[in-house]
């Protein structure tokens, strides 16, 4: 075989692989793990490993928090977070997906608490210990409240950034977790807001968002990532923009790349 025809083979080969590797059919492995976090309690979460990760992430999922992991895996009603691990694995991003400790039937008035965010600072730590790449807090909805927390309370335990999806400001729901009951002004960290542009949920409306932006005078940067398209559905709180439908793995996607170039 002529030399240049071998280095074609090679080539094409060599793009096939990525092609597979970036495939949504090649499906990340789930682990089901859990860890001693205080006196008394533990914490069920999903772990997935990136093959060559930019970096970690903790995924807090909104509502009550409760997600149900299975010993497969798999979680009660899977929507952009807790059913994200395949998303951000094939985005290079390593994920804990969390559950309600062992003490909690769900993280209604739990999420901005010290208790809370000893519970993600042992998640943040066994993180640490599988790799040396940056860990990064991510909650969507009630959850953004919780990423924002563990910054706020833990310091160097802490996440290295934190990015907040479709972020809760207003209190029309019951059990709304809004994420201005995190000192804001005092994070330090680069953080990123994601918000569906017609978010049509009334706890989560989008010109909502850019204020809290200035709120944030000691992180080390900040930005927004406005989203549109997708598909829109009636359920506005649980589906459609809300929760990035149709465009999950684009919006993954651009929350990977800013990671990346904000590490």
């Amino acid at each position: 075989m002529k030399r240049g025809a071998k280095i074609r083979n090679i080539l094409t080969a060599c793009t096939l692989l990525l092609a597979a590797l970036a495939s949504p059919s090649v499906r990340a492995q789930l682990e089901v793990k859990e860890l001693p976090t205080r006196p008394g309690v533990t914490l069920r979460f999903i772990y997935a490993k990136a093959q060559q990760p930019i970096a970690s992430a903790v995924l807090f999922q909104g509502g009550s928090g409760s997600i149900g992991i299975r010993p497969n895996g798999t979680t009660r009603n899977p929507n952009f977070l807790s059913g994200g691990a395949d998303r951000f694995v094939r985005s290079g991003i390593t994920v804990a997906v969390l559950d309600t400790p062992s003490d909690r039937r769900s993280l209604d008035m739990f999420r901005h608490s010290s208790e809370h965010a000893e519970d993600v600072a042992a998640v943040i730590a066994f993180l640490r210990k599988e790799s040396d790449r940056p860990v990064w807090a991510i909650g969507t909805s009630n959850g953004s409240l919780s990423a924002a927390s563990s910054a706020e309370f833990l310091g160097d335990r802490g996440p290295d950034g934190i990015v907040l999806t479709s972020s809760v400001t207003n209190y029309p729901r019951p059990n709304a977790h809004p994420i201005t009951e995190a000192a804001l002004d005092r994070i330090t960290v680069s953080t990123l807001f994601v918000h569906h542009r017609y978010d049509a949920c009334r706890s989560t409306p989008f010109d909502a968002i850019p204020p809290l932006l200035k709120k944030m005078t000691r992180a080390k940067k900040v930005d927004l990532i406005a989203i549109e398209g997708g598909e829109d559905r009636p359920n506005s709180c649980d589906s459609g923009h809300h929760q990035y439908v149709g465009v999950e793995q684009e919006v993954t996607q651009k929350i990977a790349d800013w990671i990346r170039a904000n590490q």
